[in-house]
């Protein structure tokens, strides 16, 4: 009979030390937390917003949301007086997409505010400067009052993180890096 319940309380016991990680990671995943590596620096936008209507482009071209040759687009907004520490945020978002190295491509960056061409904005490729912006992009947008704000818009065009003024722009990258690879 001893060894009937020696090997009851063997078989338990290999069934919590299985069953222990399964319970713990059930009540961590119940209470809403994730580990830092799992989370995005921007805001999720709940729900996702398409944009249907293009944008306009300052040639008057449009600006479609959905393109097979662009994976993401972040969209930049600009105060109506941008003074000279926006400016330098300005030409940080343009290195931005450069320090995605091979990856710059699947990025592209629409700005609503002209650019100077000699600064770092000016000369990067796959910068697109909006003249009109569809009306679902600046409502879901925070607004740019001192400093830019961004915005993400995934490859079929929907609109899925955004970023307040003063971001952290370190932050802003390993969010796209984590998105286009």
């Amino acid at each position: 009979m001893t060894n009937v319940r020696k090997g009851r309380r063997t078989l338990v016991f290999i069934a919590l030390v299985f069953a222990a990680p399964i319970l713990v990671a059930s009540l961590l995943a119940f209470s809403g937390w994730l580990p830092e590596g799992r989370r995005n620096y921007g805001e999720l936008v709940d729900p996702p917003v398409h944009l249907d209507a293009p944008a306009t482009l300052s040639a008057g071209a449009p600006l479609a949301w959905t393109t097979p040759q662009w994976h993401w687009t972040l969209v930049v907004r600009v105060p109506e007086i941008c003074d000279a520490g926006c400016r330098e945020r300005l030409d940080l978002v343009g290195n931005l997409r450069i320090s995605m190295g091979r990856h710059a491509e699947k990025l592209r960056i629409a700005i609503d505010h002209p650019v100077a061409a000699d600064s770092v904005l000016g000369r990067a490729s796959g910068v697109y400067v909006l003249v009109d912006a569809p009306v679902a992009l600046v409502d879901r947008m925070h607004p740019a009052r001192t400093d830019l704000t961004l915005a993400l818009v995934d490859p079929a065009g929907y609109l899925m993180l955004r970023y307040p003024e003063q971001a952290d722009l370190s932050r802003v990258r390993k969010d796209i890096g984590k998105l286009i690879r």
